[in-house]
């Protein structure tokens, strides 16, 4: 297996500089009661109970659907990823060692309707399907993603049957994938082991008990443990890295966007946008990335974000000292396209951080998450770094009060620790050991002549 993004990446800072975001938000009076709620929020969610998985794991009991044995080599596989487009990114291999495994077999990936996308070209993959979008609101969130998840087994999946069923997230089932496994209910099931977290984790176990449950690893990175899912069902060993399919069309506009740069411009993708508020940057600290390494050459920036942030978009973009595009509202296929023609990735712990290294664009990730963090934790970089050799990490040397081995707020705050010069920096780095490997690689290529 390729080598797993360490520790050595990672930028680590020796000093906390006062930031009068982290000074606002450490006053207690407007946010330590914030820390507790979102603590008591998490807490309920990863305990609630879930009377519907119950019922069917009771109807299950009673009607189970699964036949003595499967076919062998199966034909018909499903793969559940209903989480977030990076974790989809990083399961892209299993798809690919599954059909190396059964060329024969028809394999169906379950994802969400905003990420499609990423496997709509992907050849090892013979149907995408998603269930129907639950409401925004985060009131009753996790029930109507339970409610989506039965419609689309009743409409889609109740008259089929799969040989083989994988589900490979770790931790708290947020997207009711556990659900939709047991409804499916093929004969060879396989998922992590859930930690036995209270009542509602005794129950899930008992719902899964039947399936292939591998157990819960240490802290890894999650292609380490997308490995093992892999290996268990295909028994080989996992070889491939995450890749994102693009056709010609895809990158047509990227590419007459770049085509008359001047030849050393170094082309950057610079994104601000996160789905969670604390793993945003001021605008004013990405402009800032920009100007200092724009000092010592010359750049060209893509900036790229959801229709819904362009108006920040064009608020960052005129605060750029350099020539620079806005690419909003953009298919996920025209922004990996995008993101293929760029040297450097420049952003927040986010999908395009996982876009950028499954097309080789260097990304330099600001994230909230403390050095001296949980390593378990989804938002650990050990975990959930970009998967490439040369990625690196920008992380708070340590929580800012009240949180503790983790952001826990509700907006930006450990992340206001890092300054635009220690990104910069990591840019510089980055840039240098590049250039260093590839000075060597000539000269080893000059020398065996």
């Amino acid at each position: 297996m390729d080598s797993i993004p360490q520790l050595a990446h990672q930028t680590s800072h020796a000093e906390t500089p006062q930031v009068d975001g982290v000074q606002d938000f450490m006053d207690l009076r407007k946010s330590g009661w914030i820390v507790r709620a979102a603590r008591l929020w998490r807490t309920l969610r990863e305990n609630r109970i879930s009377f519907i998985s119950l019922g069917v794991w009771i109807g299950r009991v009673a009607f189970p659907r699964r036949t003595a044995k499967g076919k062998q080599p199966p034909a018909n596989i499903l793969v559940i990823r209903l989480d977030a487009m990076g974790d989809l990114i990083m399961t892209e291999p299993i798809f690919r060692e599954l059909k190396l495994r059964f060329p024969a077999t028809r394999i169906t990936a379950v994802v969400q309707e905003r990420n499609r996308g990423i496997l709509e070209a992907n050849p090892n993959v013979d149907r995408i399907l998603h269930p129907p979008s639950p409401p925004k609101s985060r009131f009753l969130q996790q029930v109507h993603c339970e409610l989506s998840v039965l419609r689309l087994y009743w409409r889609t999946f109740r008259s089929e049957e799969f040989d083989m069923a994988l589900q490979p997230r770790l931790g708290p089932d947020y997207y009711a994938a556990n659900l939709l496994l047991k409804l499916v209910d093929a004969p060879v099931s396989v998922k992590f082991l859930d930690a036995p977290n209270g009542l509602a984790g005794i129950i899930s176990n008992l719902m899964c008990g039947s399936m292939v449950s591998l157990q819960r690893p240490k802290a890894q990175h999650e292609m380490a443990s997308n490995a093992a899912i892999a290996g268990r069902v295909t028994g080989n060993a996992f070889t491939s890295r995450p890749k994102i399919f693009l056709s010609r069309e895809d990158g047509e506009g990227p590419r007459r966007r770049v085509a008359k740069l001047q030849t050393g411009t170094t082309i950057l993708c610079l994104a601000f946008g996160a789905q969670a508020e604390r793993r945003k940057w001021p605008l004013a600290y990405w402009a800032e990335v920009i100007q200092i390494i724009s000092k010592e050459r010359e750049l060209f920036v893509f900036i790229i974000c959801s229709s819904g942030e362009r108006d920040e978009g064009l608020r960052l973009q005129s605060l750029l000292p350099v020539e620079s595009f806005l690419l909003s509202g953009a298919g996920l296929r025209e922004a990996a396209a995008c993101l293929e023609l760029c040297d450097f990735y420049i952003g927040p712990d986010s999908g395009l951080a996982h876009m950028a290294a499954a097309v080789d664009c260097v990304p330099i990730v600001v994230s909230p998450h403390p050095i001296n963090g949980d390593p378990e934790d989804a938002g650990s970089p050990v975990r959930m770094a970009p998967y490439s050799p040369h990625a690196r990490i920008v992380q708070p040397r340590e929580a800012v009060s009240p949180c503790r081995d983790r952001c826990e707020a509700t907006g930006s705050h450990c992340i206001m620790q890092i300054t635009p010069m220690q990104v910069a920096e990591a840019f510089e780095i980055t840039l240098h050991s590049l250039e260093q490997q590839a000075l060597k690689s000539q000269q080893i290529a000059t020398n065996s002549r």
